[in-house]
């Protein structure tokens, strides 16, 4: 099925302490060897610099507005900036809407050998405007956001000094070329000398089939694709950053404001992008310190940037807003040139956006050539901005190594998230959710809840410490990196070369753990590996309580990630959970139960489009570091498939409420329907 890819912004709706060679005005009497107009200077030389909060949090705007700010963490960057470390011999590559260069503070770094407009066929990637003219500004924030150029007029990127290549990827390039995946992953003239890319876009709502066969080609070309990206920057791989999405409070969970926003609705894993290893996911924090409402949590998420909330209201977007939707600042970028087009025109929501804002009597966006943008398409950016800095500070660090740094520089936040909720919900995040009526209960649930025979299960694990000594969350990955901390990692990894890892992860075979069935007999051309599994045959599926599927076991490797596959015929998706558990006893939570799928779309001949599933696929990092050998056990959460809840559509802007489709176990006359649902597993290793 082919799946669309959406921008992720939301508008509208070890370590070395290096010597600072300079301060944030002067390099006078420095050993700083940066050659720019501003060297080894922060941001502070520019005009709107006070409201770029990711860059410096304490001196922020932002920092009189407690409502909406406070508490929070920045990136880091400023030191890195004071080294003379800016992005310098970077190449950023922004698939994105498409980018306009012409803008002042982007057109000093624009490459026009690596850009590319798949509409016009030129070098040209401002945006084919189209029906949402606000929305076709997207790629040009993103851009802004990594590297808009030090040049005292606007704001500054992270990577100010970043050659800065773009597309227009996500302007229906389906209709103009065939194969504009494989260009823009490095297998056109334009695109072949990234460094770096940035992929704000996610395309998660729908099922794929993972790594299945040369009979379902397109995702089996998509995974080659993705793959493929580790053949470049001969041999190194590219950095390829990734949003995670903005579906934590998707409507299609439920519109109840007790349950709605109170648990992840869209898994990010459903995206075929996030199950690879060299793809970053990356989730969003607001300026509270804590995740953004909107920012998908999932067990694929590798760290979290800086989205922000909705800036909807205030003069920058500072202001605390209303009702259910949360606001507060955003994150401050590039727009399309004037006041017409792009997120900042005459019509827009604040003054700011508006063009009319001023301080000091002076006006500070009379062109409209700045805005601010949020969503988990503006923290992408964010942690590319801090890739730039680390490739630019040793440009031999592998994918591996980028990877890898981005986790040991990552900070632990918001602890205690999973014993807050919603400020809708009398609910926690990391309540107990009862099977029978899929509704969470007062309870705080924990790992120890999930076993063989549990009528509840929890929304949320929380933080976990796994037996390599990691902390991971769901919500948050490994954490929020602190570029400081990840450049001098970078440094270290230049002097000590043997740190660095170029070898590949190893990708073996899915092993088969359950195949259940009624009237449908096992099929081992289905299966890769029909062995030692669990068998349940012609009994009911078992609904409204957790199951265990069995247990496998693997040899002694270094876990880099677990992945599970699921397949499934007249099995109720959106009521099914999967939970891991490892032989060391760390637990994780791939997928809930009442997600998304819950929903339901009537297919053309009446029946449940996601009832019918074929080699979906799964991914954690929370067992990242740990030692595969032993037993691995699956867990099936399966809560009550015939609630049928109001769940809601946003079409053009609108929600449009309805019922949430039914998807029974049980045929018209009572009887048990029959049905399939085979489970694998296997062990990518370091």
């Amino acid at each position: 099925m082919h799946k669309k890819l959406l921008r992720t912004g939301l508008l509208p709706l070890v370590a070395v302490v290096l010597t600072a060679c300079g301060d944030s005005s002067s390099n006078e009497g420095s050993s700083c060897t940066e050659s720019s107009a501003y060297p080894c200077q922060t941001g502070q030389s520019e005009p709107l610099y006070a409201f770029q909060w990711a860059l410096n949090y304490a001196e922020s705007y932002f920092k009189d507005f407690p409502e909406t700010f406070g508490g929070g963490v920045d990136l880091n960057v400023e030191p890195v900036h004071r080294q003379g470390i800016k992005g310098q011999g970077v190449n950023v590559l922004v698939l994105d809407t498409g980018t306009d260069f012409k803008n002042e503070d982007l057109e000093p770094n624009a490459d026009w050998n690596m850009a590319w407009n798949f509409i016009t066929q030129t070098n040209d990637p401002y945006p084919a405007l189209g029906s949402d003219p606000d929305a076709d500004a997207h790629g040009t924030v993103v851009a802004g956001i990594i590297a808009a150029a030090q040049n005292g007029k606007g704001v500054m990127g992270i990577a100010p000094l970043a050659n800065l290549g773009a597309a227009n990827f996500l302007s229906g390039p389906l209709s103009v070329s065939q194969n504009y995946l494989v260009e823009a992953y490095g297998g056109a003239e334009w695109s072949k000398n990234a460094h770096l890319i940035n992929a704000s876009y996610a395309g998660d709502e729908n099922i794929s089939s993972y790594e299945a066969s040369e009979d379902d080609f397109g995702s089996y070309a998509k995974t080659l694709v993705y793959r493929g990206l580790k053949n470049m920057r001969d041999g190194k791989g590219v950095a390829f950053i990734k949003a995670a999405s903005n579906s934590y409070e998707s409507p299609l969970c439920g519109l109840d404001p007790n349950l709605w926003g109170l648990y992840n609705c869209v898994n990010p894993s459903n995206d075929l992008h996030t199950l690879e290893s060299n793809i970053i996911v990356t989730a969003a924090l607001n300026a509270k310190g804590r995740a953004s409402s909107y920012s998908s949590a999932g067990s694929v998420v590798w760290v979290t940037g800086m989205g922000g909330e909705y800036g909807n209201s205030g003069t920058y977007g500072e202001g605390a807003g209303t009702g259910r939707i949360k606001d507060g600042p955003t994150i401050f970028g590039t727009d399309l040139s004037g006041c017409i087009e792009g997120y900042s025109h005459t019509f827009a929501e604040t003054p700011f956006l508006q063009g009319k804002s001023e301080r000091g009597g002076k006006p500070d966006n009379p062109d409209c050539d700045y805005t601010y943008m949020n969503g988990t398409s503006s923290a992408t950016p964010t942690i590319s901005g801090v890739v730039a800095l680390m490739l630019s500070a040793n440009p031999d660090l592998t994918w591996r190594d980028v990877r890898d740094i981005l986790r040991m520089s990552a900070r632990k936040i918001d602890a205690d998230y999973t014993r807050r909720g919603p400020e809708t919900s009398s609910f926690k995040y990391g309540a107990l959710a009862d099977l029978t009526t899929n509704e969470p209960t007062p309870q705080i649930g924990s790992a120890s809840d999930i076993f063989d025979g549990a009528t509840r299960f929890p929304l949320d694990l929380g933080w976990q410490t796994n037996a390599a000594g990691l902390q991971y969350s769901n919500r948050y990955g490994f954490g929020v990196p602190d570029a400081e901390r990840a450049v001098a990692l970078a440094i270290e990894y230049k002097n000590h070369p043997e740190l660095s890892r170029g070898e590949d992860v190893k990708i073996p075979d899915f092993k088969s753990v359950a195949y259940w069935h009624s009237n449908m007999p096992l099929d081992p051309d289905e299966l890769d590996e029909a062995g030692d599994i669990q068998l349940r045959k012609n009994e009911p599926f078992l609904y409204e309580r957790v199951t265990s599927l069995g247990k496998f076991t693997w040899t002694a490797q270094t876990v880099d990630q677990l992945q599970v596959r699921l397949s499934g015929e007249n099995v109720c998706l959106g009521s099914i959970g999967i939970a891991a558990r490892s032989p060391s006893g760390t637990t994780s939570l791939l997928k809930l139960p009442n997600d998304h799928f819950k929903a339901g779309v009537a297919d053309d001949n009446g029946g449940i489009a996601w009832n019918e599933f074929s080699d979906y696929a799964l991914t954690s990092y929370a067992f990242h570091g740990e030692d595969a050998s032993g037993n691995w056990e699956l867990f099936l959460i399966a809560s009550n498939p015939d609630v049928q809840i109001e769940v809601g559509d946003v079409v053009d802007g609108t929600l449009i409420r309805r019922p949430s489709v039914p998807c029974t176990a049980k045929n018209p006359d009572g009887s048990e329907k029959d049905y399939a649902f085979a489970v694998e597993a296997r062990i990518v290793a370091q």
